[in-house]
């Protein structure tokens, strides 16, 4: 007779389920992506690659950095690491508009980071006494709406080249060409998606009334930007800026002072290494950004020796609806603090307030070697 051991048996079954629902869970927390994005400290990086000058430009002895912060889908893991590391967390539809792809995302991020160089240019130029002209440089897509002729065949990114025959430089050119069209007529597109151009054929329809647009207005669904290039007088006063996957418009600043560094005989940066975040307008104008605190410690992890931030901005309106201070300045000097960095934090409102505060420091001293 053969006697079974019931609670090794039970001992046996228990293990192997919670073994099983061990997995599960390490399954879930690695690889099951939540609705959430995790923002932290990301990279401050030389822009001196970056920018690049007709004739060359002038030289510079030490380093502009332009900060990022790093931003990332996140699991269960990653959501504890935040929580431990005070780092920033925020939903997708808070980042994300109504209905917008993640590709369809980048793309803005894409456009509003050209859109940022082309103002940086320009104010560099005004600050230097450049004369230049704004060339339109194509129509780009940013997205397209489900249940329009557009969806499915184009995509964000995609240069639309002509529409009907007509070129296409602006978005009013692409509008002129659908205006002379009737409902369920077809109109050709040509465009160009990685530098390979494409073609299709689209029939308008009419697209709905509201943000902007006029009620029965023609089109194929598709929301569009503007491309723009600066062009100065002088050719050899030409400048370029590629930055690589960085989106975004807070580099503004960096790449403005950058360009007028280069753009300009006397050495702006003396020997420092600078990093500094900001929006930047054509006039020059320094607008606040997002996540400083975390662009603070990624300069500060670089040895910076000073940070530009973006004045603190308040509203000028009053009363219980009046928007809400956005802290920058401030809160760098925090962040700065609380890191014990002897990296200086310096507020600025302005490209011509950042360029007087560097034209005023003396030369750094070289450290002796040992």
């Amino acid at each position: 007779m053969k006697v079974i051991d019931r609670s090794r048996t039970v001992f046996s079954a228990r293990t192997v389920v919670s073994a099983m629902l061990a997995m599960v869970f390490v399954y879930g927390a690695v690889f099951v992506e939540l609705p959430y994005y995790v923002f932290q400290p990301g990279t401050a990086e030389s822009i001196r690659d970056m920018v690049t000058v007709g004739d060359g430009g002038y030289p510079e002895s030490g380093k502009l950095l332009l900060t990022t912060v790093g931003v990332s889908r996140t699991n269960l893991l990653k959501l504890a690491e935040a929580e431990l590391r005070n780092f920033d967390v925020r939903k997708i539809d808070e980042v994300r508009q109504n209905g917008e792809t993640m590709e369809e995302y980048d793309e803005r991020q894409h456009y509003i980071m050209l859109t940022s160089q082309a103002n940086a240019v320009q104010a560099a130029y005004r600050q230097a006494g450049i004369r230049y002209r704004i060339e339109g440089a194509g129509v780009t897509v940013l997205r397209t709406d489900p249940g329009y002729p557009a969806h499915g065949i184009l995509a964000a990114g995609d240069l639309l080249v002509r529409a009907g025959g007509a070129e296409v430089r602006t978005t009013g050119d692409l509008t002129r060409a659908f205006a002379v069209k009737r409902p369920g007529d077809s109109v050709q597109v040509e465009y160009k998606r990685a530098g390979v151009e494409m073609e299709a054929e689209f029939t308008l329809k009419a697209l709905p009334g509201g943000g902007g647009q006029a009620e029965g207005k023609l089109g194929i669904g598709v929301t569009t930007a503007d491309l723009q290039r600066v062009e100065p007088e002088q050719s050899g006063k030409r400048v370029a800026i590629q930055a690589g996957e960085i989106g975004g418009p807070s580099a503004g600043l960096m790449f403005a002072l950058e360009a007028y560094g280069r753009l300009t005989p006397d050495d702006l940066t003396k020997g420092y290494t600078i990093a500094g975040t900001g929006t930047i307008e054509a006039d020059g104008t320094v607008g606040v950004i997002g996540g400083i605190r975390h662009k603070v410690a990624a300069a500060a992890r670089e040895g910076a020796d000073f940070f530009l931030a973006p004045k603190d901005w308040v509203s000028q309106e009053t009363g219980p609806n009046a928007p809400q201070p956005v802290p920058n300045a401030s809160e760098a000097l925090a962040e700065a603090k609380k890191l014990g960095t002897s990296m200086k934090v310096v507020p600025v409102g302005s490209l011509k307030e950042a360029v007087a505060f560097l034209e005023k420091l003396p030369p750094k001293a070289k450290t002796p070697k040992p």
